[in-house]
């Protein structure tokens, strides 16, 4: 018995279990605690609050009275509200910079870096990116250009394999597609008509005739099940019955103008590259971007950087999870569309290079051509011992099987030990209806639904997605390396899988968190800096 006791206090689980504990969560409950869950119970813990939080109020029981070492955290995102109430205490500054007086004085490549860096802007500051494509239209686009006169039937399998790939994820790829099935769609329609014009040769068809009328064309199942929707059309139309019917029919041509033109609206913007005006004028090996970080579409950016580390000690807003750090913002991404792979790579060697442990990456795509460029830098990190933490995405998809990028697999098919992948869970610890999964892909989950945080202007808001989830891991491992200096980064890595929350499986649908991810549970800051206490000295 004393060893079962003592296994539980190890594992940071309750001693006595309630009768719903043992017999599971029911729908009510969980619906219960979807609309009433507390504020901020991403930081609470299930024994003292019924929720699957991360027991960060309760970890900084075990920190009182030790001493920490201020860590920086990057956050590449769409950008900070640097001016925010809850963040500007927190907000990284490079001492060795002099604002606003165009001049590199650190050296680093980066004129007037004073907080950090928008790789999405000319280095003028009059051109910056407010809206790009998906990076699947991007290589759509490129590709037909590159195979405009080869045949793609003699392709190499390697070439054929992506080209299908990047066609089965493109908007443009199925708008053209939708094109040839409303030509299909408008023929049948053109048959419905001169089917009725051969039944009534010498009279006007009127709405009520088509509604009227059994066709005898009963054994095309395609052509009777579109005569059906013409005719359900008609009678929630506003038209009289009276009217001749060509008034429906003309639902035809209308649609294939309509695909026709989102076809081409949808190519123009996808060809469009603002990046020509950011790339304008450089030289070789001349860095792009500029210092410009604040954005009224920053809500993303402030979001997680507010999970991260708003401000513990001011009494106002919330309260961040890491509490002696700076954020250091890197703008790479969009609200609409995909970030770049170059972008992506610079920006995770600017974080390194400019002393920030670790690097939050809220973002992610289903394609990455450039992905060798990311590796390189993800190496990079990984030789300086600086931690990548990443949302695993919202597709609802295995990313075993469905990759989202920037992958912690090399294209060698080596694995990052420096990058720790997020799934999303709800506050009963069951994973999210949108958070992707994976076995082997996905390290460990956190809450990502309604996480309350900072956002543009001084505004505090709910939002749901692994990206949410993602801040809160890189929260905990700040706390980590801020009071256990000496741990590297495989090694946080290793003490948040190991000592993560494991959810009983009744209290689960379907998806066990333990057969969808490497750990098989909920971050714990609990129980991670209750391990990391024991594998280091506190900082004296």
């Amino acid at each position: 018995m004393k060893k079962i006791l003592g296994l539980l206090l190890v594992l940071g689980l309750p001693l006595c279990l309630s009768a719903q504990q043992k017999t599971g969560l029911t729908a009510a409950k969980k619906k219960e605690l979807l609309v009433k869950h507390p504020q901020n119970w991403h930081l609470l813990s299930f024994d003292k609050d019924s929720v699957y939080g991360t027991e960060v109020n309760k970890a900084y029981e075990l920190l009182k009275g030790k001493s920490s070492k201020k860590v920086i955290v990057a956050v590449i995102d769409a950008g900070v509200d640097i001016e925010h109430e809850d963040l500007k205490s927190v907000i990284w500054t490079n001492a060795k910079e002099i604002p606003g007086n165009g001049i590199d004085d650190d050296g680093n490549g980066y004129v007037d870096d004073v907080h950090g860096w928008n790789f999405l802007g000319s280095a003028d500051g009059k051109t910056n990116i407010e809206f790009a494509t998906t990076e699947n239209d991007r290589e759509y686009i490129r590709l037909i250009k590159l195979y405009e006169k080869l045949d793609t039937a003699k392709l190499s399998l390697k070439d054929k394999k992506y080209f299908s790939t990047v066609k089965m994820n493109s908007p443009l790829s199925k708008a053209k597609s939708s094109i040839e099935a409303t030509k299909t769609l408008a023929l049948g329609i053109d048959s419905i008509d001169r089917y009725f014009k051969k039944v009534y040769p010498n009279k006007v068809v009127t709405i009520q005739t088509l509604i009227d009328t059994k066709p005898e064309f009963i054994e095309d199942k395609q052509l009777i099940l579109l005569y059906e929707l013409l005719k359900m059309r008609a009678q929630a139309s506003k038209y009289s019955n009276d009217l001749p019917v060509n008034i429906v029919y003309k639902l035809g041509p209308f649609m294939v103008k309509s695909a026709e033109n989102k076809y081409m609206q949808q190519y123009v913007a996808s060809s469009k590259d603002d990046r020509v005006s950011v790339m304008a004028g450089l030289k070789d090996g001349q860095n792009w971007g500029n210092g410009k970080l604040n954005f009224t579409n920053a809500d993303h950016g402030t979001h997680v950087a507010g999970i991260i580390g708003a401000d513990r000690k001011n009494e106002i807003g919330i309260k961040g999870i890491a509490d002696n750090i700076e954020i250091m913002p890197i703008r790479v991404v969009v609200p609409q569309g995909d970030e770049y792979d170059e972008d992506v790579a610079k920006a995770i060697r600017y974080a390194v290079d400019n002393g920030a442990q670790l690097i939050n990456m809220s973002f992610g795509k289903r394609i990455s051509p450039k992905k060798q460029l990311v590796d390189d830098a993800i190496k990079y990190a990984e030789k300086k011992d600086v931690l990548i933490v990443r949302g695993g995405g919202n597709f609802t998809e295995n990313t075993d099987q469905f990759v989202f990028y920037p992958s912690q697999f090399y294209n060698n098919g080596q694995q990052a030990k420096n990058v720790i992948t997020v799934g999303a869970t709800y506050p009963y610890g069951e994973i999210t209806g949108f958070s992707n999964f994976g076995k082997k892909s996905v390290d460990v989950f956190a809450p990502g639904f309604d996480v309350y945080s900072t956002t543009v202007g001084n505004k505090y808001s709910g939002m749901h997605g692994t990206s949410m989830a993602s801040p809160v891991v890189c929260g905990i491992a700040a706390l980590i390396r801020s009071y256990y200096p000496k741990l590297s980064a495989p090694e946080v890595k290793d003490i948040l899988i190991r000592t993560v929350t494991i959810v009983p499986e009744e209290w689960q649908g379907r998806q066990k968190l333990q057969n969808i991810s490497v750990s098989g549970g909920i971050v714990n800051a609990y129980q991670a800096l209750k391990l990391a206490a024991s594998q280091s000295n506190p900082t004296k």
